[in-house]
């Protein structure tokens, strides 16, 4: 199947949307790159399996791992029609150990907490409650604000008494500053920014719902998952889980074990220069505002704009935080013709999540037909049984 919607896409970004559209990433240009490469340099902080003590931003992450987070329940326990039968809901949030540099929107890690109400369902069907959680962490593609994408995964996930939880990463949804579009970034240095403190944002999440169950006397069986951006971001967190379990002094659980559902993935910012989203960047104003030393060429070429934001982002790069050996399991999913991302992106991610299985029998790679967007709309019915896929794997 050819990819009709990514050939579709490019030819929107590249001729019908003006380029200096507040629809176009990175629209006013580079921003704020000192305070992103320090939140860059704090968040690595978080994957350092054993840094120096005199390292701040080490200690302060050491010393944030073995704290947690204070999760502020923002309201009771509700049924939730929307999921399914016998569902209930709690929304909350929790201040993000990156709050300081963050728009005051973002401030709040927000998400919701769907699942099965085990007395519900046990006099619906008959079945008894296990002693197993398994809790699904889903991830938003890139422009998911809110719940509609994930939604339907989850209720599948649901009726199979798997519990799933929502979050809203920065700059999207109730955590969109007041004058962005959608979820379209204004700057090179928000992205970096975005996609330092996910995933140590949703580290922090996983750890907490892992510890409360395991209080209660659960064993705990975690999937982080995602398609498209949240899928780098899923594959981004399992390696800052390993890292905080692995870090010194810090409580390794010894009953919980964690897996990865990445899909259709991005790794890093090539996506942005690689497939057909790069025809939704804001050149012009990136090549006007480029910090160049060379004074023999201006305005500076579109190539020079590209190698540049390749340094900017370069320290994302998934090599760069991988923790081999990381997770008990991992499914990875792409689409056999992305033109969205670019093949070389899905390679990427795909060899990262093979490398970070403990075991090789508990590895899986399929590509589905068609290109990213199709993936996205037309085969969405296969995230759901592939997240089961990783749950089974964990298990085996």
């Amino acid at each position: 199947m050819p990819p009709v919607l990514d050939h579709i896409f490019e030819f929107v970004g590249r001729y019908v949307v003006s380029s200096r559209s507040t629809t176009r990433f990175f629209h006013e240009g580079w921003g704020d790159l000192a305070l992103a490469r320090d939140v860059s340099r704090r968040s690595r902080a978080y994957f350092a399996l054993d840094g120096p003590d005199d390292d701040e931003c080490v200690e302060s992450a050491r010393a944030h791992r073995a704290r947690g987070v204070d999760i502020r329940w923002t309201a009771a326990t509700t049924a939730e029609s929307g999921y399914g039968n016998n569902i209930l809901r709690q929304d909350a949030a929790f201040e993000s150990p990156f709050a300081d540099a963050l728009p005051e929107e973002s401030r709040l890690v927000r998400f919701a907490r769907l699942r099965p109400d085990a007395a519900g369902r046990a006099a619906e069907d008959g079945v008894s409650t296990s002693r197993t959680r398994r809790i699904a962490v889903l991830l938003p593609c890139t422009g998911d604000v809110d719940e509609w994408f994930r939604r339907s995964i989850a209720r599948d996930l649901l009726a199979d008494g798997v519990e799933c939880v929502i979050p809203t990463i920065a700059y999207y949804g109730a955590r969109k500053p007041e004058a962005q579009w959608r979820h379209v970034l204004r700057s090179v240095a928000e992205a970096k920014i975005q996609l330092s403190v996910t995933p140590v944002e949703m580290m922090l999440l996983s750890r907490a719902l892992m510890r409360e169950a395991e209080r209660e006397g659960f064993m705990v069986e975690l999937c982080l998952a995602g398609v498209s951006l949240g899928g780098t971001m899923s594959a981004s967190t399992a390696c800052a889980l390993a890292s905080a379990r692995a870090a010194r002094g810090d409580e390794a659980s010894t009953s919980s074990a964690v897996g990865v559902c990445c899909i259709a993935a991005g790794a890093d910012c090539t996506p942005y220069v690689d497939g057909s989203i790069e025809t939704r960047l804001a050149w012009d104003v990136l090549r006007e505002t480029l910090d160049d030393d060379d004074d023999d060429e201006r305005p500076a070429s579109k190539a020079r704009a590209r190698d540049a934001l390749l340094r900017v982002m370069e320290d994302l790069d998934v090599d760069h935080l991988l923790v081999e050996s990381s997770v008990r399991a991992a499914v990875c999913l792409t689409a056999r013709d992305d033109r969205f991302i670019g093949a070389k992106s899905n390679e990427k991610v795909a060899d990262a999540l093979r490398r970070m299985t403990t075991d090789a029998s508990r590895f899986h790679r399929e590509d589905v037909d068609g290109g990213h967007l199709q993936f996205l709309f037309g085969s969405k019915r296969v995230i759901a049984p592939s997240i089961s896929r990783a749950f089974d794997l964990i298990r085996r």
